[in-house]
Parts: structure tokens; C-alpha cells; sequence
């Protein structure tokens, strides 16, 4: 039987020049990959797109106590902040079978190591003995791994583990800003008790916010009151109820002190209305102004609980 199988010596010299340049060009080509410029949001938008492959990432990094992500310049985060860590650690290849997938993924990751990344560290460094979360601005180009894909009561498909392995820090500020919200909007109301209804009242537009944004900046308008979050909550209750801002501060009580976000509860003297008020120091307010220090609080959601009858509870 004849054998179609053809050696290297017994190959014809232009087939092994052909083999030769095709060894040769491959790695070629796996040293040249270059990387998809992509914002956080599009990366959590479209996962099974980026899976895998080389991206660079422009972005506001948050970096603090269990916190290290990054959130686009332009949009909330309904997916979720894009989570990150750095590369430059490779696993063994005998451990293939005792790791996590992530870690193999991750070990897979080469870090360079250069200015832009010794600044990085440097101002992480700053953020821990601070103890509080800040964030600072970087382009980051690494490995995007979406992680196993999670379905929910609704229907959705998400990436809770979705993450990025840094390989090489760009673009990265030389100091740090206080940090600002990139959480959306909730848009589910809570559940009211027996007696009592809730309705989701008008807080200021975009618009207004970005003008008093804006005036912020000029020491004739004596709006130093927007650097205090119970101050803007209070006036934002005080609007609904015609009564004195400083008479509802010192009823207020806080629910939630998260990071550029904080949530106040304030109850009538009748024990019959409740109002509780977010405020928050957005990230869409970025562009008025020239840093995250000097974003303002803005009321971001406000709902009225009225009782027939006051709560025993």
C-alpha cells in the first residue's frame, strides 16, 4: 500500500521553505496580539465577546477594603463594577489539576512592571492607610475572563465573577480623588406596610444638578451645603414637608453609609409620614467639574411612606 505520508527529508525543499516561514509566523503572530480598546460597560454588556482575549480598559478605579474595580466614565454600573487583580503571578503546570480555574486563568497573565505601575502601587498604598475607598484614573491593559455565566429568576444571564487580569498599567493619575457613585437607580419600591402607601417623589434632573455643579465652584454663591450629604438630605425632605431644613437634620437618621452614598430616614412627630432620601456624589458630574474631591451630594431617590394609622412596631 502506498504511503502519502511525507517526511521531512522526503518533503519537496519549496514544501519545507513553506513549513519553515509558517513556524516561524506564528509565534510571530502571538507575540503582535494586540488589544481591544473597550470600556468597563461594554465588557459587561457583551462578556462572551471579549472572553479570553487582550483588552485595554479606560476607567475610574475604586480601590479600598475588599474593593478593586474599575466603572466606565459614562455609565452606571447595571452590571456590575468590572472586578480586577494583577497578573505576574504563573501557576506550576503540575498544579493544573489542583487549582481553580480562576487561579490558572490568572497564572496565565504576564505583569509589566514599569513607572505607570510603581505609581499605581503607590497610591493603593495610600488608599489602605487611609482605610477608606478611594480611586484614582488608569487605562488598564490585561485579560478579560467572564467567568461561568449564572442565570436569574428573570431570565438574565450574568457574570457575577467577570474580572480583569491587569498585565500592564497606562494613563494612571498621579494623586487620589474621593471616590464617586456608580451604582443605578433602583427601580423596585419596597413593599409597604398594612395601612400605608409609598410613592416615589421628583428629585432634581441632571440638568439642575450639573448648574449647581457648576456654581459650586464660586465663592459668592455660599453653597458650601453641598458638601454635606445630611445637609442635602435635609433640604430635600424640608422642600416636601415646608418645614426648616435645620428643624428635619436633627431628626435624621442614617440607613446606609456606602461608598459616595448614604440613605436617611426622617419620621413625622405624628409617626404618619416617613420619608427616606438617597443622596449621592454621581460620577455623571465628573465632566462639570475637576475632580472627584469637589463633586457635590445630590439628592438620588426620595420616597414618601403615609400610614392611616401610626405603626406599633
Amino acid at each position: 500500500m502506498r504511503n502519502f505520508y511525507l517526511s521531512e527529508t522526503a518533503a519537496p525543499p519549496a514544501f519545507r521553505v513553506l513549513a519553515l516561514v509558517l513556524a516561524a509566523f506564528v509565534p510571530m503572530l502571538s507575540a503582535q496580539e494586540r488589544p481591544w480598546s473597550v470600556s468597563p460597560c461594554e465588557l459587561l454588556k457583551k462578556p462572551g465577546m471579549y472572553g479570553d482575549t487582550l483588552v485595554s480598559v479606560p476607567g475610574l478605579v475604586l480601590y479600598g477594603p475588599d474593593q478593586f474595580t474599575t466603572h466606565g466614565y459614562d455609565c452606571a454600573d447595571d452590571l456590575g463594577a468590572l472586578h480586577l487583580e494583577f497578573g505576574g503571578n504563573p501557576t506550576d503546570p503540575k498544579d493544573r489539576f489542583r487549582l481553580p480555574q480562576a487561579r490558572l486563568e490568572a497564572g496565565t497573565v504576564p505583569l509589566k512592571k514599569d513607572v505607570d505601575y510603581d505609581t499605581m502601587q503607590r497610591l493603593m498604598k495610600e488608599a489602605d492607610v487611609s482605610g477608606k475607598t478611594r480611586m484614582l484614573r488608569a487605562t488598564l491593559t490585561g485579560r478579560f475572563f467572564s467567568g461561568p455565566a449564572v442565570g436569574t429568576k428573570s431570565g438574565e444571564i450574568k457574570h457575577p465573577d467577570a474580572r480583569l487580569v491587569i498585565s500592564e498599567v497606562e494613563l494612571v493619575s498621579t494623586k487620589l480623588e474621593d471616590p464617586v457613585d456608580f451604582t443605578p437607580v433602583s427601580r423596585a419600591l419596597p413593599k409597604p406596610a398594612k395601612g400605608c402607601t409609598i410613592t416615589e417623589l421628583a428629585v432634581p434632573s441632571r440638568d439642575t444638578a450639573d448648574k449647581l455643579q457648576r456654581r459650586s465652584r464660586e465663592p459668592s454663591e455660599n453653597l458650601d451645603y453641598l458638601s454635606d450629604p445630611a445637609q442635602v438630605a435635609a433640604r430635600a425632605i424640608a422642600e416636601q414637608e415646608s418645614i426648616s431644613p435645620e428643624a428635619i437634620a436633627t431628626k435624621l437618621h442614617v440607613t446606609t453609609d456606602g461608598v459616595a452614598l448614604r440613605e436617611y430616614m426622617w419620621t413625622s412627630p405624628d409617626g404618619l409620614r416617613t420619608l427616606a432620601v438617597a443622596v449621592n456624589r454621581p460620577y455623571w458630574l465628573l465632566p462639570s467639574t475637576f475632580s472627584g474631591d469637589t463633586v457635590i451630594w445630590v439628592p438620588k431617590r426620595l420616597i414618601l411612606t403615609v400610614c392611616a394609622a401610626k405603626s406599633t412596631h
